[in-house]
């Protein structure tokens, strides 16, 4: 058995819901398809705006447009994290997500999963795990395709711990369940 207790920080929260919405490798076909989307638009709008002004530049036009455009879609990932960092702000300024960051208190046991906070309590057998993710900072232990236990590295306390952790998740997680690693 293994317990650990934590408080997750803003920025752990954080990072849950960059990798969940944007960053995980299940993510790469809707962050393929949103590329092409803006970049099909955006050439719609300037060879449309070119063709309008019947310009004599072309090639100028289509300079500036092209640097408009590189110079937006190395934004892009800025502009994500941006945004997902706006929504975890206003998700947690909401009185009925306070309890996020409180004190958390998870049990991992070769039985199963307890994970509590002060406002919840929620058992899982192993085999509610569909998916296993590791960044940086935290492991996720997906129960669905959006809601995970969030688990920081730093409430790790020990290399038995850690160890600990390693062999359940091991033995009793599928090779399947696993996302592989990818760092920001």
């Amino acid at each position: 058995m293994l317990v650990l207790k934590y408080h997750l920080t803003e920025e752990e929260y954080f990072d849950y819901n960059y990798f969940t919405a944007w960053a995980s490798p299940e993510k790469k076909g809707y962050r393929i398809r949103y590329y092409l989307r803006v970049f099909l638009l955006y050439t719609g709008v300037a060879v449309l705006f070119i063709i309008s002004r019947h310009s004599k530049q072309l090639l100028w036009d289509f300079i500036i447009f092209g640097i408009i455009a590189i110079t937006y879609f190395l934004l892009v990932p800025w502009l994500i994290r941006r945004s997902i960092g706006r929504r975890v702000k206003d998700i947690l300024r909401q009185p009925e997500n306070q309890h996020v960051l409180g004190e958390a208190e998870v049990i991992l046991m070769d039985t199963g999963i307890i994970d509590k906070d002060e406002a919840a309590e929620s058992k899982y057998s192993w085999d509610a795990i569909v998916r296993k993710a590791e960044t940086p900072s935290c492991y996720f232990l997906y129960t669905n395709s959006y809601h995970a236990i969030v688990i920081p590295k730093r409430a790790i306390r020990n290399p038995a711990d850690k160890q600990e952790l390693e062999r359940m998740l091991s033995q009793h997680l599928s090779l399947t369940s696993e996302f592989s690693k990818e760092e920001d």
